[in-house]
């Protein structure tokens, strides 16, 4: 059986949920050093690069894998934005087919 939301007895949720946890845990220490030290080397740049990935990957996850304290309600306003980008591309896709 492939591993799948759909099918959650495949998937180790609890290991995800703890590396991700993990994850996000560093990249929010990699900012606050941010803030307090900024040596301006290479090596420098690359960690908050890496870290900043590190945190879209995460947060890339099915709200499934993410640990529950990370989980937040989507907002009316985030609702109603998503409704009118999908109304635009709509529009926008009837446009193109005319």
């Amino acid at each position: 059986m492939t591993p799948s939301v759909n099918t959650p007895g495949s998937i180790a949720f609890e290991q995800i949920q703890t590396a991700a946890r993990e994850v996000l845990a560093i990249t929010r220490q990699v900012d606050e050093w941010r803030e307090d030290y900024d040596p301006g080397t290479d090596e420098w740049h690359t960690l908050l690069l890496l870290s900043e990935a590190a945190a879209k990957l995460a947060f890339a996850l099915p709200v499934e894998m993410l640990p529950p304290e990370e989980v937040r309600p989507v907002s009316e306003y985030e609702l109603r934005l998503s409704d009118e980008l999908l109304d635009l591309l709509t529009s926008i896709e009837r446009e193109s087919q005319s």
